[in-house]
């Protein structure tokens, strides 16, 4: 069985575009149809779905805090520290509104500070960030994470992308052997998880997978391959064209007969 987790922006589209090619939707429909397929990204839940578009998925949004999918599938991480980010996001408005190019953003269990466009701000938006995550209430309540070109504020606790799938991977197997009495084990060897991303933030996905015979791939433009960073994945592809073809590919494997 073949179960396959994906991350949005830079993976699924390009940095700079928030919406999804036709050729794309269509190779994730048609691997749908075959396969297992998730979309774990930063963006919120909601957000990425209607970005995707696309019924019997699963979306895992805020970085894994916030999933739903097929069947009635809902699990929520760390709701009570919703009005904490609200909070935390006007305190940061309040700080931050003015920098020009600096933009935030509310996935709701997170909130994100872009400093994309404000590059040369970048040492003092994250004063910014860590003055606001040292004040009370926040203090021990939240804590500071960095992507590409972004800092995101999260529900400090024990929770991110790898445990995402690691749970998702565990509803499955629950749900295929639910009134049986196989092992776990059994189940796991007959799957082959597959997880392609570009951020630091898949790193935690990589690394949980690497517990099971899976697939990783790091999606890495040839600016970042002529200096790579260390990653847990096994496999790179270059880009988002890339990443096209090899679900193509994938949604192109026949069946294996039972």
């Amino acid at each position: 069985r073949l179960v396959v987790f994906l991350d949005y922006d830079g993976t699924l589209t390009p940095i700079a575009s928030a919406r999804m090619s036709a050729a794309m939707r269509d190779a994730l429909r048609r691997l749908a149809s075959r396969a297992t397929v998730a979309v774990v990204s930063g963006r919120a839940r909601e957000k990425i779905r209607e970005f995707v578009d696309l019924g019997d998925l699963y979306y895992a949004g805020s970085h894994g805090f916030d999933i739903d999918g097929p069947g009635g599938l809902r699990h929520a991480v760390a709701q009570h520290t919703l009005p904490l980010l609200a909070e935390a996001r006007q305190a940061l408005e309040g700080k931050l509104g003015a920098v020009e190019g600096c933009a935030l953003e509310d996935n709701r269990f997170s909130v994100s500070v872009h400093w994309r466009k404000c590059a040369p701000r970048r040492d003092a938006i994250e004063r910014v960030v860590d003055d606001v995550l040292a004040s009370p209430p926040f203090a021990g309540a939240l804590r500071k994470s960095e992507g590409k070109c972004v800092f995101e504020l999260r529900p400090d606790v024990a929770w991110d992308k790898g445990s995402a799938v690691l749970y998702l991977l565990d509803m499955l197997r629950a749900r295929d052997q639910a009134g049986g009495a196989d092992a776990p084990e059994s189940w796991y060897r007959g799957v082959l998880p597959v997880y392609v991303g570009d951020d630091t933030t898949d790193e935690d996905a990589f690394r949980a997978l690497s517990r099971y015979d899976a697939v990783s791939v790091l999606v890495a433009p040839k600016a970042e391959a002529e200096r790579p960073r260390l990653t847990h994945a096994t496999h790179t592809l270059r880009d988002v064209d890339d990443v096209l073809a090899f679900l193509d590919a994938l949604a192109s494997i026949p069946p294996v007969a039972s």
